[in-house]
């Protein structure tokens, strides 16, 4: 993990000397940590990742995750009590004067606690973008395990839909993807799954819940399994019966917004210019101004793993960066469509990681 740990560093003009990626309790996990360290597995609360600028890492951990740790190969520390945990912190502060922390994922609280047993003489300086920016060019593992939580998405999508029309409530096709995804090698879904039926497909970020789907419904489904801490983030809309001219419209209208801006993700291409492409197909119809969500987000140990496609980004696509490709159109009190993927950036172009079919199935 030497070379993550120098690109972290290569991000940096500032003489850091130290970067500190500290847990807290979970939810509050920074999946930095599991960068630096190349774990895949493992909670970590309240356990840190020590990085120098000569590539090295370092682990503090619990004993609870002492076993888990050893499967780095890294040099740990075991502490087993707050104090312990205190002084080993303490230890590592020392003779330190610039300690990078990535303030976007560290809590207040144990930052307090950082700032409180360091050297007086020492300075923070938050590295968050720094770490962003690292994280966003993936290297040969990462984007294996991204295609392998793909593969797993899709490949479950695929055997869960003949139980849709069977007259089923949409938290009941939701429990049955995830399911499916754990059976076929997830850990688990990297999000909560959206399953919206009929007007409920307006809603962009709607919770699968009791309503009972029905023939003529169109149904947006969102979902993603998790592979070793890696995520994937797939979303398909299909109808129950025959499609109306209406859905068969707003489908088209999506689909070829998709595959526009699909067109522009190479490297060199800036983000707001990928996002205009769907963006302005889509005003160009009667679906004007119902993009209302930007175009899609890079992805990896988080769901949103720290940037995005949307009309005001500047981030420059790069070989092996992994970015959804999401357009929408949501017409309240009707329904909604979203065809997403996720997608690697090559130097060839760029490729899906997803592969489940992206046509507007009728069941």
């Amino acid at each position: 993990m030497r070379e993550r740990v120098k690109q972290i560093f290569r991000h940096l003009d500032d003489g850091v000397d130290l970067i500190v990626l500290l847990n807290a309790t979970d939810p509050h996990i920074d999946m930095s940590f599991f960068y630096a360290t190349g774990l895949t597995d493992g909670l970590f609360e309240g356990c840190g990742a020590w990085l120098t600028p000569d590539g090295a890492c370092e682990i503090t951990t619990s004993a609870l995750e002492e076993e888990a740790a050893k499967k780095s190969e890294l040099p740990i520390e075991v502490f087993r009590s707050r104090d312990d945990s205190t002084k080993l912190l303490r230890e590592r502060l020392k003779g330190h004067r610039k300690i990078g922390i990535n303030a976007a994922e560290l809590t207040h609280a144990t930052f307090e606690r950082l700032r409180t047993i360091a050297p007086k003489s020492a300075k923070f300086v938050d590295i968050s973008d720094a770490v962003m920016e690292a994280r966003l060019v993936k290297d040969a593992r990462e984007v294996e395990m991204i295609q392998r939580a793909c593969s797993i998405a899709s490949r479950s999508f695929e055997e869960i839909l003949p139980f849709i029309p069977g007259g089923v409530t949409e938290a009941e096709v939701a429990a049955e993807l995830v399911y499916r995804m754990q059976r076929n090698g997830a850990s688990g879904p990297s999000f909560r799954t959206i399953v919206g039926s009929g007007p409920n497909g307006a809603e962009p970020h709607y919770t699968a819940g009791p309503r009972k789907i029905q023939g003529g419904d169109m149904i947006v489904i969102d979902f993603g399994a998790m592979y070793r801490m890696y995520c994937s983030d797939i979303t398909r809309t299909v109808v129950v019966g025959k499609a109306s001219d209406e859905q068969k419209l707003m489908h088209d209208t999506v689909a070829r917004a998709q595959a526009a801006a699909f067109t522009r993700m190479k490297p060199g291409a800036r983000g707001k210019s990928v996002d205009a492409a769907a963006r302005t197909l889509i005003d160009g119809t009667k679906y004007k101004g119902r993009f209302i969500h930007g175009l899609g987000h890079s992805i990896g140990l988080a769901v949103h793993d720290g940037a995005g496609l949307h009309p005001a980004s500047e981030v420059i696509l790069k070989p092996n960066m992994v970015f959804t490709d999401e357009p929408g159109v949501y017409v309240p009190g009707f329904g909604g469509v979203r065809i997403e993927d996720d997608v690697l950036v090559t130097r060839q172009g760029p490729k899906y990681l997803s592969t489940t079919a992206r046509e507007l199935l009728e069941l």
